[in-house]
Formats: C-alpha cells, structure tokens, sequence
C-alpha cells in the first residue's frame, strides 16, 4: 500500500523547438492520524544531477510547484524540510534524451509529506530514495519501480508502528 507516497506520473511532449524538463506538480501533508491530506506552501524542493544541486525552489499556495530545467541524465528530488520527514525521488532520464532535443517533457509528481514525531529510525529517509522512475524508450512511458516503492513503504510503517508503541 503506497499509503505515505502519491505520485501521479505522466509524459506529455509537444513539438516546440524548446529543449527542457519541466516538473510539476504538488506537495500535501499526510495526517497519519486520519489519511488526509491539504496542500502546504513553503516547502523546500531541492533538484539535483549526481553531486550538482541544479535547482531549488519552494511549493507555492496549496503545494504547488513547478519548474523547468535543461535536459540532465538523471535527477535526483529531494522535499522536505522540518517538522517534515525528507523524501527522495529519483529519476533516471537517458531514455528521454531525443525527446527534450525536440519539445518539452513534463513530469508531474505530487508528493506527501507527514510530519516527523521524533521516529527513532526515520533518518533513512534524508539519503534513500522513496521512490525511482525510468523512461521506457520502446513504450514512451516514465515506469516507476513499484516493488521498490513497495519495500520502502514497508519500512515506513513498521517504524511508525514500532515508534507507537
């Protein structure tokens, strides 16, 4: 149950002599207590290729974000700030290489965020992707790695619940 991760992905490209990334999306706080959820302005995005920080913004009114980049191999997306647990999205980008020479790709990631309670083993969380995405050339789709996303989501909740008790 992906529960502590919502991510909506999808690849639109258009044909306009422009060569960039956009990302787009929103970020929500996740009540444990409830599974609600509202958008949270002033949240720290930080986007990053191998060591380069290459972007930083901030989640705007109701979390949303959005922004454009040059075309990089792989980014690495990291939300977060206190009182929230970080998290991590990966994105391996070689297969849209020939696409961003053409027009623009958009990548719309929404993401939830729930607050850090002092979680004794939690800190997993600023290094370790939450979630890891490919492009697939031959079907024209971003594939996320839902075992992956599936295993991590495990490790959340069996912290929350040992942190319970």
């Amino acid at each position: 149950m992906l529960l502590f991760l919502l991510m909506i992905p999808g690849v639109l490209m258009s044909q306009k002599d422009i060569k960039s990334f956009t990302f787009h999306g929103q970020v929500f706080e996740l009540s444990l207590k409830d599974s609600s959820e509202k958008g949270v302005m002033g949240i720290p995005i930080e986007i990053w290729s191998g060591d380069e920080l290459i972007a930083t913004i901030e989640s705007g009114p109701k979390g949303k974000y959005s922004v454009s980049l040059v075309y990089y191999p792989n980014y690495r997306i990291k939300f977060g700030k206190a009182p929230y647990v970080n998290k991590i999205v990966e994105i391996d980008a070689k297969g849209f290489s020939r696409a961003a020479e053409f027009g623009v790709v958009n990548l719309d990631l929404d993401i939830q965020l729930f607050k850090n309670a002092g979680y004794l083993g939690m800190d997993f969380m600023d290094y370790t992707p939450v979630a890891i995405a490919r492009f697939n050339k031959k079907k024209g789709t971003v594939e996320w790695d839902l075992e992956y996303a599936d295993q991590i989501c495990r490790r959340v909740n069996g912290i929350i619940q040992a942190n319970k008790k």
